[in-house]
């Protein structure tokens, strides 16, 4: 497990490394996912395991957090980490850190009902955050960290999406 001051070494090489080789920052990441029954799936990422199912009243069995669960754990996770790595960076002392993140979706569009879209309508999130130093300092360089978060700018700024 890395130290926070392992952390802080770590930040500081990748962005200078970054500034010397830009084409070294672009990064593709890539799962692979497979339907193993019902509505359960495992896939890949890197060498970890992410499973998938849905609730029973879904026609799942329970046994995993269904896709747009997944989606709002990454969302929240990007957040934590990306705020984290870069307040050890800029020697912030953080105590505790939680991200609670929620989302309106109207579930007739993932059924083709009527003409509605099957995303998010909307996605909100709490930060917490505790420290002992400056709130409004630490809430400024939060808003900027997660201006810059890549999992919230793909959601805000759309990828194009297609099959291959």
């Amino acid at each position: 497990m890395k130290s926070e001051r392992n952390l802080k070494d770590v930040v500081a090489r990748r962005i200078e490394f970054f500034r010397k080789k830009p084409e070294a920052a672009i990064y593709k990441p890539k799962v692979t996912s497979r339907h193993i029954k019902n509505l359960y799936t495992e896939s890949m990422a890197r060498e970890h395991l992410v499973k998938s199912d849905y609730g029973e009243a879904a026609g799942g069995d329970n046994q995993a957090p269904n896709p747009i669960e997944l989606l709002l754990a990454a969302v929240a996770a990007c957040i934590e980490a990306a705020f984290y790595e870069f307040a050890v960076h800029e020697g912030f002392t953080i105590n505790a850190l939680a991200v609670d993140v929620e989302g309106t979706l109207d579930l007739r569009g993932f059924f083709m009902l009527d003409d509605v879209s099957a995303g998010f309508k909307d996605l909100r999130y709490t930060l917490n955050i505790e420290s002992p130093d400056d709130e409004t300092r630490i809430r400024e360089f939060a808003e900027k960290v997660i201006a810059h978060c890549p999992v919230v700018d793909s959601l805000k700024n759309l990828p194009k999406c297609r099959a291959r």
